[in-house]
């Protein structure tokens, strides 16, 4: 399949691993496959999407997580009864330490590893090959199907957008209504668009 990818397409790919890695994550998830695809500045369907609020700032901006509590709002919980340091402590006794420090792929299973265990030389970790989550490998799926739909030869970045854009992808889905929209809005506007583009 990706020898039909053209050189936009592939650099997307590529660039979504390192929006992973700069986010912080230990896999790649079908946002980051947008984030990759915005990265091509050249690209059409960068500028149809920011027609739609969708651009690389807003979308990092949507994905970082919110900055730690603060004293203050630890001292409002404590008010309340609840105890961040003891539900950390606790976390960390049943998951074991760091466990609420790298949140796992939305909606995702995430592999535990028990009494502080590390990785195993072959699994994915902060350097090197960082694994495609399922929704990730069927968006990519999804853009074979839309340039085959197209009657395109190639599978460009503005395929790879359209693979993204499923409304049954939840976090895809959340990432764009914080944006103010939402995947058949985006997705009407980039095939309105494609005939001029492709």
């Amino acid at each position: 399949m990706f020898e039909r990818f053209t050189r936009d397409a592939r650099v997307a790919v590529v660039q979504a691993q390192e929006e992973a890695r700069t986010l912080g994550c230990t896999w790649i998830g079908s946002e980051h496959l947008l984030l990759g695809a915005l990265g091509q500045a050249g690209a059409p369907v960068v500028a149809a999407l920011a027609r739609f609020g969708v651009t690389p700032e807003a979308c990092r901006s949507a994905l970082t997580p919110a900055a730690p509590l603060g004293t203050d709002d630890a001292e409002a919980l404590r008010a309340l009864g609840i105890d961040l340091e003891a539900v950390r402590a606790r976390a960390e006794d049943t998951f074991g330490p760091g466990a609420l420090d790298r949140p796992g792929p939305p909606g995702e299973r995430r592999r535990i590893l028990p009494f502080g265990g590390r990785r195993r030389k072959d699994e994915p970790g902060r350097k090197g090959h960082i694994p495609f989550t399922p929704r990730a490998k069927k968006a990519l799926e999804r853009s074979l199907s839309e340039a085959l739909a197209r009657k395109d030869r190639h599978i460009g970045a503005e395929h790879v957008v359209l693979g993204v854009l499923d409304p049954d992808d939840k976090v895809t889905a959340g990432l764009l209504r914080k944006l103010g929209t939402d995947t058949a809005t985006v997705r009407n506007g980039i095939l309105q668009e494609l005939p001029r583009a492709a």
